[in-house]
């Protein structure tokens, strides 16, 4: 074994042990109801929608893997059984079971605010479980390795940054719980788009936005004191159609409403396009079909893998330059 090869293995060895450290194990909704068992719960809803999208009970999902030439890591579009994509430790099982019912047991209905409310919810959750999971696993490799720290992470103010996400993030957990166990829906408002057409994708997603599609400032990461107004993406194919809701906690309406707006007064390929580029650069947490990923273009795919994976552990993220491409065919 030369010393390049034997650099790679000691690098893989050493991030999958910090990784199985780093998981986080805990119920978003802790209280004296939960059950003892923390599941892999399904951010995305598993019998409902990835069955459906799924082709031989596989879908596309991005999965994290080592890139072996730069001691890093690198994040690819592969195929992986429908019951394991998108799950996450981040509810009992007995929250998982009873909280998320409206949605799982019935279709969405135009409007329906408990709906509405549970899948800006299950967004919020799976990001706050990724960040909190993220945060310990760079806390982890630097204290052990700052080298191999420095490689993973890339920017260690990258690591600044997930400290104060999710201290904002633990902020909107105890207001959506707050809410939830209240049934006071309303707290957040939803924007519904509609294509009328089943497009093969489906994503669950909580994000910042720096700017919105005519430059104006929504987000200020240069001052990481101020509130970071998140956006809650939920996509999914139903009756021949496929539902785009997009969520913020109602205080922030009038910061993300006009990004909403800017994006609903498009025609409907300029949509498609829009919402292309906002799951390239925001959403990790995305399922596509197969067979529905070979109708796109090779050009195409590669500029959706390169900004994806460009842009994934970059923070301030701009919507003002759109690529040409376009997932919804």
């Amino acid at each position: 074994m030369n010393n390049k090869t034997s650099k790679q293995t000691d690098f893989t060895k050493w991030l999958r042990e910090i990784r199985r450290q780093a998981y986080v194990k805990e119920c978003f909704h802790k209280d004296s109801n939960c059950s003892s068992k923390i599941i892999f719960a399904h951010s995305i809803q598993n019998n409902r929608i990835l069955k459906k999208i799924s082709q031989n009970g596989e879908v596309l999902y991005f999965e994290e893997t080592e890139d072996k030439d730069n001691n890093n890591i690198k994040f690819l579009l592969s195929k992986m059984g429908r019951k394991k994509a998108t799950t996450f430790t981040g509810f009992c099982g007995d929250h998982d079971c009873k909280l998320f019912l409206p949605i799982e047991s019935h279709d969405y209905y135009d409007g329906n605010e408990e709906q509405q409310f549970l899948f800006a919810y299950r967004a919020l959750a799976k990001e706050y479980h990724a960040k909190k999971t993220a945060l310990k696993l760079g806390d982890s490799a630097i204290s052990q390795s700052p080298q191999h720290g420095k490689a993973l992470l890339g920017n260690l103010n990258f690591q600044k940054y997930q400290q104060v996400a999710l201290y904002q993030l633990e902020r909107d957990k105890q207001l959506f719980n707050s809410a939830l166990d209240q049934g006071k829906f309303d707290m957040i408002y939803t924007r519904m788009i509609k294509f009328h057409q089943e497009y093969h994708i489906a994503v669950s997603s909580a994000f910042t936005v720096k700017k919105d599609l005519n430059g104006k400032d929504v987000n200020n990461f240069s001052d990481l004191e101020t509130d970071m107004k998140y956006l809650y993406l939920t996509i999914f194919p139903q009756n021949g159609k496929t539902y785009i809701l997009l969520s913020c906690l109602r205080k922030y309406k009038r910061y993300l409403s006009p990004l909403m707006n800017q994006i609903q007064e498009k025609s409907v390929n300029e949509r498609k396009i829009i919402l292309s580029n906002i799951l390239a650069i925001h959403v990790e947490n995305i399922t596509i079909s197969p067979s529905k990923w070979e109708k796109i273009s090779e050009d195409k795919r590669s500029i959706f893998q390169k900004l994806f994976q460009d842009t994934v552990m970059v923070e301030g993220k701009s919507m003002t330059q759109l690529s040409n491409i376009n997932l919804f065919v």
